[in-house]
């Protein structure tokens, strides 16, 4: 659901970073030496930032292995990859197995769990009814759904239809115009996946950022963790929030604020409760998560955000989740977070 539309910053990572930070303070000391690696996934950008000054081969060498790990994270799971693991199961009309890679098979059952946690408001099959309100590859922004046409999409969408096993990889749908779409949850499991592959070449201080899904391992520099921003949910602003220390946990967020269209007089948001087939019309903003890794993180985000603020905070509650939510009450911009999320000052507060 989130697509391009995750507003995490990673402050350290950010050429401009010091205009956030500065204000009215003391002279900084030199900072420490970062090597930054950047490039385009998943409809989006990563980053990878590493606690050190690398060599050009090294460089070279941790680049080619990240790139590799992407691609192969898209040769299973992307939807505009006709020949992906997913197309071919989304074209298929079959209710067999079908075989898939280890990898997808563990993204699917994640989805699967997160799905059955919220009671169907998470659903790796919305696919068609984000199509339907225009917010998939078509956008042509005509006229709204009938009531028809979303009942259609909805006979067709439902986390039950599908079935996963681990061991030997595969799924299968008992619909068979199903559909699969990993897109909110699939992000973070690019980040862990890049972790991984970073770790493997003995590097312990890095941050991966795909799209705004972030995962902080280590330190920047020595005891000093990571500091990621929670963007305000403005549309036209790029005012930082909250700062968010982090080290060894991921944190996504994901927001409707800059997703949305008007038509006849209606604001349409690009997240669809599943459920019903409709957008939400609820006041919750945005949703941050911090879990120990993002594909969790990621998957969490995007199911709180359907609920509403009170809902989505009284399931924070019983699962204990990390969450900081953005939410309209009474006219005015309200923020709510678990005790133990990590949060602090902004300087020039």
């Amino acid at each position: 659901m989130k697509n391009l539309l995750t507003f995490t910053i990673a402050l350290a990572v950010l050429s401009g970073g010091s205009v956030f930070l500065s204000g009215c303070q003391k002279p900084a000391p030199p900072p420490a030496p970062l090597t930054k690696l950047t490039g385009g996934t998943m409809g989006t950008f990563y980053e990878v930032t590493i606690a050190g000054d690398l060599s050009e081969a090294e460089q070279q060498e941790l680049q080619t292995d990240i790139e590799e790990t992407l691609a192969e994270v898209n040769r299973q799971m992307s939807t505009y990859d006709p020949e992906s693991e997913i197309s071919h199961f989304n074209r298929s009309e079959s209710t067999d197995w079908l075989d898939v890679s280890p990898g997808f098979a563990q993204v699917a059952k994640e989805a699967l769990a997160i799905a059955e946690a919220t009671n169907g408001l998470f659903d790796p099959t919305v696919g068609p009814l984000i199509d339907l309100w225009r917010f998939g590859p078509e956008k042509d922004i005509t006229d709204l759904p009938t009531a028809e046409e979303i009942a259609a999409a909805c006979e067709h969408v439902g986390f039950d239809k599908l079935e996963v096993r681990l061991d030997p990889p595969a799924i299968r749908k008992s619909d068979p115009k199903t559909e699969l779409d990993l897109s909110a949850i699939a992000k973070g499991y690019g980040v862990d996946e890049v972790s991984w592959t970073i770790q493997r070449l003995r590097h312990e201080n890095f941050l991966v950022n795909i799209g705004g899904e972030i995962l902080a391992h280590g330190f920047r520099k020595t005891g000093e963790p990571w500091r990621l921003a929670i963007e305000k949910p403005v549309a036209d602003s790029r005012e930082i929030q909250s700062l968010v220390p982090l080290s060894d946990q991921a944190m996504a967020t994901s927001g409707d604020y800059r997703n949305f269209y008007e038509l006849d007089g209606k604001r349409i948001s690009h997240t669809i409760n599943p459920t019903t087939g409709q957008p939400v019309t609820h006041l919750l903003h945005s949703v941050s998560v911090i879990a120990e890794d993002c594909m969790t993180a990621d998957g969490m985000a995007t199911a709180l955000l359907v609920m509403g603020p009170e809902a989505a905070w009284a399931f924070a509650e019983k699962h204990e989740l990390l969450v900081y939510l953005a939410y309209t009450e009474d006219g005015k911009l309200k923020t709510r977070f678990s005790p133990d999320f990590p949060l602090q000052p902004l300087e020039n507060e």
